[in-house]
Formats: C-alpha cells, sequence, structure tokens
C-alpha cells in the first residue's frame, strides 16, 4: 500500500495514537491533500482531548476552503485552545488574514494591519519599501522576534507570488550570505523564495550548508529541499546522514520525500553511521511507512527499548499496526501509550 492509500486509510481512526501519528508525519510534507489538513481540524474543533492535533498541521496558505474550517473553528471551540485556531489563520495568505481582521484584533499593530492592506492592493514600489522596512526591523531587534519574521515571510511570498521579485535577484541575495560566516535575514528569506519559486537547480548549493551552525538557516533549507521533492535532494544530501551536527535535518528531509530510492538509501546510511545516529534514520524509516523498512525498523526495536529523544513506542505501534505487520510487542506498546 503506498503512503497516500495509509494515510487515506487511517486518518479518520478512532485510534487516537495512530491519528496523533499520522498528523505528525504530515507536518512536513509538502504534497499531502487539502482534505487531510480539514480532517484533522475538525477532529480538533469536535473533540476538545485532541487539540494536540493541531499543533502538527500545517496550512496551504492558498486553500480558502480549510480558511474557512479555520474560522469556524475560531468561533466555536473553547477559549483554552481558541489561540491554535488564530495562530494557523496567520499562514494564510494577507487576502484571507485582511478578510478576518476582527477575528484576529489584538494580535497585530496598527501598522502590520497597514503592512496587509500594502500586501493586497500596493503597487511594486510599495510591496519593496515594505520589504525593506521589515529587514531594518529585525536587523534591529535586541533579540529574535518569530511574528516580525513571519511577516517578512508573508512580503516574500507577495513578492514571489506577484512576479515581483526574480530568480536572478534570488540567488544575488543568497550568494552574498553564501560564504559570510552567518546569513543575514535577506539571505534566510533568499532560501525561503528558492522554495516557493522551486529553484531545484539550487539543490546543491543548499545541501553543502548543512553542516552550519545555524538552526534558522538549517530550518529554510530543510523546507525548501523538501518542497523539491526530488531524489536529487536526497542524493545531495545522504552523506550528511553520517555527519554528528547535520544528522537529524537530512534525515528529516530524507524522510519527507517519499519514493523508494529515498528510503533505500536511509536504509544504507541505517547500517553505515555511528550507532548514536541511528535513531533519526529509524524514525525518518518509520514516517516513510514503507514495508521495504521492516529489516532496519526491527533491528532499532531489537537494541533500543526506550529514548530520551524519540517516542519509540508511539513509533513502533503505529508503523506496524498501519502497515498491518504483526509484531510480538505490539500490544506492550499500545499498553504504554494507554498509561501515560
Amino acid at each position: 500500500m503506498t503512503y497516500e492509500r495509509i494515510i487515506d486509510q487511517y486518518i479518520t481512526t478512532n485510534d487516537r495514537f495512530l491519528q496523533e501519528f499520522i498528523a505528525q508525519t504530515l507536518h512536513d510534507y509538502p504534497n499531502k491533500k487539502r482534505e487531510w489538513t480539514r480532517i484533522l481540524l475538525q477532529e480538533a474543533i469536535d473533540n476538545p482531548e485532541k487539540a494536540s492535533l493541531l499543533l502538527y498541521v500545517k496550512m496551504d496558505p492558498e486553500d480558502e476552503e480549510t480558511s474557512n474550517v479555520v474560522e469556524k473553528g475560531l468561533g466555536q471551540v473553547h477559549d483554552s485552545i481558541r489561540h491554535f485556531f488564530a495562530q494557523l489563520l496567520l499562514d494564510f495568505t494577507p487576502d484571507i488574514i485582511l478578510r478576518n481582521q476582527q477575528l484576529l484584533s489584538g494580535l497585530f499593530q496598527e501598522q502590520d494591519w497597514d503592512l496587509y492592506r500594502v500586501l493586497v492592493e500596493g503597487s511594486e514600489d510599495e510591496v519593496w519599501r515594505e520589504y525593506i522596512n521589515i529587514l531594518t526591523r529585525l536587523e534591529n531587534e535586541s533579540s529574535f522576534d518569530m511574528n516580525i519574521y513571519l511577516l517578512a515571510k508573508k512580503i516574500a511570498s507577495t513578492l514571489v507570488k506577484k512576479k515581483y521579485i526574480s530568480k536572478n535577484q534570488v540567488m544575488m541575495m543568497f550568494e552574498a550570505n553564501r560564504n559570510e560566516e552567518w546569513f543575514q535575514y535577506d539571505g534566510y528569506l533568499a532560501i525561503y523564495m528558492m522554495g516557493l519559486m522551486e529553484m531545484k537547480e539550487t539543490t546543491v548549493q543548499l545541501a553543502s550548508l548543512l553542516t552550519r551552525d545555524d538552526d534558522m538557516l538549517l530550518e529554510e533549507i530543510s523546507e525548501a529541499l523538501i518542497t523539491f521533492q526530488t531524489n536529487e535532494v536526497v542524493e545531495a544530501v545522504k552523506v550528511y546522514l553520517s555527519d554528528e551536527k547535520a544528522n537529524i535535518f537530512a534525515a528529516s528531509i530524507i524522510e519527507n520525500i517519499k519514493s523508494e530510492h529515498a528510503v533505500n538509501e536511509l536504509r544504507k546510511a541505517y547500517h553505515q553511521v555511528e550507532e548514536n545516529l541511528q535513531g533519526t534514520i529509524f524514525e525518518a524509516l518509520v514516517h516513510q511507512l514503507s514495508p521495504l523498512a521492516e529489516p532496519e525498523i526491527h533491528d532499532y526495536l531489537n537494541k533500543v527499548e526506550s529514548s530520551c529523544f524519540i517516542d519509540i513506542d508511539l513509533l513502533a505501534y503505529s508503523y506496524f499496526t498501519t502497515l498491518g505487520i504483526d509484531h510480538p510487542k505490539l500490544e506492550i506498546w499500545e499498553d504504554a501509550l494507554y498509561k501515560r
């Protein structure tokens, strides 16, 4: 059974552990069906005890129908989880956000609402002016402000969507940062725009930065490379699976490229890396939901019973249950999950 068919079969399951696992495995996968996100949102609206699902859902910014579900959730859910829906609404395009200004009152300063109006109605010069202004705001902050950075990404997305910026301009921004010790915010945003523009030709350059000691940079690189969904990404990234600094991000990238080649490279790497790096590869193989990975998954479970870094009970229970594979410890893992 393919990855998509497994998700289709289990996303509406009454098994809360499996459903949480499905939400986790979909989090960074860019090609998920829009209806899957709507199902998870509706589950959280109808069953407040499933609010944890909201930690894993990621919006398609252009999806009007899903934005309607989020809007409905804002009006229906208990106050204790209402903030989750407000944050999700901020993932959508500026026009959808502006339409919901009343629901989102209190989350923005007035100057930020003015910015959204420029993104929806402004000229090319006005959008560029806001981009330069937001970069200045970011650089002048004494500490990193995620809300301002997310606003910057909204502006960058608008530049791309309205074709106010070219691939050559994005590459110039990237190259201006690549050989520096630290990336500036325009460099991070250039990588974000590479993903939006599907600049697959930058795969090798992006992968070569995976050993940098900069989590924000690595997050943007990972998101862009995952967006490309190619085996060329797998080839460029697989060498970093054995690198202690880059292992987590490399495994996450290949985990979210759903191909037999990706599974096979993870399997090979599992046997080649140091034992302390096998856990992330085990987790990536589980999230691939491929029966080809069963030997490596068995091997890891035979060696490791618990971990501070990965949820072995949930991963093992979910893998064997969704693939319909018998395992003598299946009831033990399920019992451990119920006892939490």
